[in-house]
């Protein structure tokens, strides 16, 4: 059955990507992948309802700077972070950016579906 809603997965561990897909997918959810911050960027935009799940930590642009250059444009996308090793300043910076959740890798997949369903449903986030 499919779910409305698009998820979003920025990460650039191709691994951590096709597993995330494969899970949304099976899920019911319509997926695009981006391989780092410059990929979604350069990636046809999409309409609402949608989410992303976005990883802190990756080379060239950090998810922090994506998010933030996006919030400047006016772009409010709901960010779900995700990060296997932030450090206090990191997971600060995503909070005062707005971010919906942080799920610290390796993380519990029903705890991401529940966010992700109840942030494409407008529900206030766990």
């Amino acid at each position: 059955m499919r779910k409305p809603g698009l998820v979003h997965v920025v990460d650039d561990n191709t691994d951590i990507r096709r597993m995330l897909a494969l899970v949304l997918e099976s899920q019911g959810y319509t997926v695009r992948v981006h391989d780092g911050g410059a990929a979604y960027l350069a990636s046809p935009p999409s309409d609402a309802p949608h989410v992303m799940l976005l990883d802190v930590r990756m080379p060239g642009m950090s998810g922090l700077e994506l998010h933030a250059k996006l919030k400047e444009s006016g772009n409010d996308i709901p960010v779900i972070f995700m990060s296997g090793e932030s450090q206090a300043h990191e997971t600060q910076a995503a909070n005062s950016l707005g971010a919906v959740h942080f799920l610290w890798k390796p993380f519990n997949t029903q705890e991401m579906l529940t966010v992700i369903d109840q942030t494409l449903t407008g529900q206030p986030a766990p």
